[in-house]
């Protein structure tokens, strides 16, 4: 195993590189083999590109990581944008405890699954509020509710948590979680369980990705953009805190044609992916800190502390925040 600092671009490689899959939601993945635990993601349903976790409880309480978010709530803090949100919906997110989202681009499939102090009941009424008419119907065998103008739908699960998707999205959850459908492979799992703990994690199967999601990702990048997507495997990641600071660490799994030195070389090629992509100075300077290294068929990313880690929080929450203060819930 091998690991040193690295240079502006060759961390913006590792890094951005990743956030720029993950929100893409593509890759190309071969079936892991090992003993790896492969822990529970909740219902996750097979054919998912990516997921998130979130502990928002543990988020919230969490000195260091909650500082980061107040200070990146666009004008406010998060006390502030919930207050907000709460105003506009009657739904306050400080009440969440927990919530897991997956995306499948090709199919235009996501959904979510959260447990908080309100319920479905609240969440009908929050979208109600915002000029989407409810419609009550089944999906799975569960009372569900579809919404006017709107491919959303909102359910629950047995144990009360709240389910919300698109694309068919709330019916794969309720499916994976009564059995009848089957949940994301293990390999993916293994992934995600192999990154620290922490109260957000994220992982990637890469083979769930379709031809489609693939070329429309690397259609306008330079020809060796479809080589970096061809060599990786998965993708996982998380935010946590170490000795009082945040720490952001994402792992690539190449696959078992690309081995960890090649996987590497790869991962530093990206820069001249991202100059395509990404015009952020405040990130590509905070950058300069990380740490790659390298283990077996792994490329490991680490930022550590504030100032590290400030710039892509920053980035994250504006696009949620954005979101979530639209004047309409869709």
């Amino acid at each position: 195993m091998d690991g040193h600092r690295r240079s502006r671009r060759d961390v913006l490689a590792g890094v951005a590189g990743v956030a720029g899959v993950a929100a893409a939601g593509c890759l190309d993945r071969v079936p892991v083999l090992g003993s790896d635990p492969a822990p529970s993601v909740g219902p996750v349903p097979a054919g998912a590109v990516a997921f998130a976790t979130v502990d928002v409880a543990t988020l919230l309480e969490s000195d260091p990581l909650r500082g980061l978010l107040d200070d990146a709530v666009p004008l406010t803090d998060v006390d502030g944008l919930s207050e907000t949100v709460d105003g506009r919906t009657g739904l306050d997110p400080r009440e969440v405890e927990t919530a897991s989202a997956f995306l499948t681009p090709g199919a235009e499939m996501s959904g979510g699954v959260i447990d908080a102090a309100w319920d479905t009941d609240d969440v009908v009424s929050a979208v109600e509020s915002q000029g989407r008419t409810p419609t009550e119907t089944t999906v799975e065998g569960v009372s569900a509710y579809t919404f006017e103008t709107s491919d959303l739908t909102v359910s629950s699960l047995p144990d009360g948590r709240t389910v919300a998707g698109v694309g068919g999205g709330t019916g794969a959850i309720i499916a994976t979680d009564a059995g009848s459908k089957a949940g994301i492979a293990a390999g993916v799992r293994r992934a995600y369980g192999r990154v620290p703990s922490g109260p957000v994690g994220f992982a990637i199967d890469a083979g769930n990705a379709d031809e489609e999601t693939i070329t429309a990702i690397t259609r306008e990048l330079p020809r060796f953009a479809r080589d970096v997507v061809d060599s990786i495997r998965f993708v996982a990641g998380s935010l946590s805190a170490v000795d009082g600071r945040p720490r952001i660490r994402v792992q690539v799994t190449g696959n078992d044609g690309t081995g960890a030195r090649q996987l590497k070389e790869y991962v530093e090629a990206i820069p001249a992916l991202l100059d395509q992509r990404l015009d952020d100075n405040a990130i590509s300077d905070a950058l300069d800190d990380a740490t790659i290294s390298r283990d077996g068929t792994r490329v490991t990313v680490t930022l550590l502390g504030r100032e590290t880690v400030q710039p892509l929080v920053d980035a994250v929450v504006r696009r949620i925040a954005l979101s979530v203060l639209s004047p309409s819930l869709s």
